[in-house]
């Protein structure tokens, strides 16, 4: 656990202070952003929090938006306990206030608010279910996970100083169900409950959201497809490890990336092609423990 801790906080204080993005990392936009159903890394955390217990072992990755004028962190890490696996992360973004001074007047120019940030700090819990029930291998395997999410809004002026402007709380319950090792179905009940505090001290209330998908393997697990919605896309790794190449749809916008990973270190890029065209890029650190327990428990078990 100690040696854990160290290689996560190291990781992601080395790497945050160069990379930046938004709330879906670079596989995931890579694949059209169709990944409720296929949650099988630490973007899990993001997009559906039951993912992150199917993780053997310790994850963590930074990505970052290349666009002009705007700036974008995610950063998130997974920690594989006796008890469940545990997730932390965080997403940060800011913009440009186009229109802050309507009917205002400034004492100076360094008053006046140029910039909207917004930041949130995600908390996840998932269980993997077959971890302590006895359940045979033909009705597959279920992971239940949570999200708390904290959300704070700030605008700063030019001197670079900020004000807050609201808060938000918001939770998600996920689950992740896979009858086999080719098929997966994803829910994300995403803002369970959401009460955000206004500086005026109203209450904005943008209710639930619920996302399902499905993802599975073919070609002996050499390719992956994934379908959510109006999103879909498909990941092949040509010499089974080490490359992958992605490409899907995003609704109405086209999608592509690739993947590179080295003994556990992983870099992704992901090209989104929206009327301004929109870059991803995420850095990977994954250490991945033996399964054998997991045999050890279906092992006699098991009804065939």
């Amino acid at each position: 656990m100690r040696k854990s801790a160290v290689f996560l906080a190291l990781f992601l204080i080395i790497t945050s202070v160069a990379l930046a993005q938004e709330n879906m990392g670079a596989r995931p936009i890579a694949m059209g952003g169709a990944f409720t159903g296929l949650a099988d890394d630490v973007n899990a955390i993001f997009l559906n929090p039951a993912g992150i217990g199917y993780i053997r072992g310790e994850m963590a990755s930074v990505s970052t938006k290349i666009s002009e004028g705007k700036e974008y962190t995610l950063i998130g890490g997974v920690e594989r306990t006796a008890i469940g696996s545990f997730g932390i992360g965080y997403i940060g973004a800011s913009k440009p206030l186009e229109s802050a001074d309507d009917g205002v007047v400034y004492v100076d120019d360094g008053n006046k608010p140029v910039k909207e940030l917004n930041q949130t700090l995600v908390l996840s819990y998932a269980r993997e279910l077959n971890d302590f029930m006895v359940v045979p291998r033909f009705m597959g395997r279920l992971s239940l996970g949570t999200n708390l999410k904290l959300s704070s809004m700030r605008v700063a002026n030019a001197k670079g100083l900020s004000e807050p402007t609201g808060s938000a709380v918001n939770a998600d319950v996920a689950a992740v169900f896979r009858p086999n090792d080719d098929l997966s179905w994803g829910f994300n009940l995403k803002n369970c409950f959401d009460r955000a505090d206004a500086e005026d001290g109203s209450e904005d209330q943008s209710g639930m959201v619920a996302a399902f998908g499905v993802s599975g393997n073919v070609f002996d697990k050499t390719l992956t497809w994934s379908v959510e919605d109006r999103c879909m896309g498909v990941e092949w790794k040509p010499m089974g490890q080490g490359l992958a190449l992605r490409m899907g749809k995003d609704g109405d916008y086209n999608t592509a990336g690739f993947g590179i990973s080295i003994s556990g270190f992983g870099i992704d890029y992901a090209y989104l092609e929206k009327e301004e065209k929109v870059h991803y890029v995420a850095v990977s650190i994954a250490i991945e423990r033996e399964q054998k327990e997991a045999d050890m428990r279906q092992a006699g078990l098991s009804l065939q």
